[in-house]
């Protein structure tokens, strides 16, 4: 099941797969059948411009470039983000919308 808050391996359609970190919440997924998420991008923490992309665990996701996607092209779970994260993205949505 995908929950807000995981961290999986997907298909963007981009040449490399990405991490993305799963915002939207389960009910969503389920009546939906797509996950809203933010994509890691591939640069360095200390590169991070605040407040609109989080980083966790050395990896960076931008929450200013949410996007919605079909749940069939999230491959593989491979983490969870901290309560306190998640606190920092919906601070971050909340601002952005």
């Amino acid at each position: 099941m995908i929950e807000q808050g995981d961290i999986w391996s997907a298909d963007l359609r981009d040449e490399v797969r990405r991490l993305v970190l799963i915002v939207s919440v389960g009910r969503f997924h389920q009546l939906a059948d797509r996950a809203i998420v933010a994509p890691q991008l591939f640069v360095e923490p200390d590169d991070v411009p605040f407040p609109w992309r989080v980083e966790l665990d050395g990896a960076v996701f931008a929450v200013d470039l949410l996007r919605s996607i079909p749940t069939s092209r999230l491959l593989e779970r491979t983490g969870r983000a901290t309560p306190t994260v998640m606190q920092q993205v919906q601070r971050v949505t909340r601002n952005i919308l």
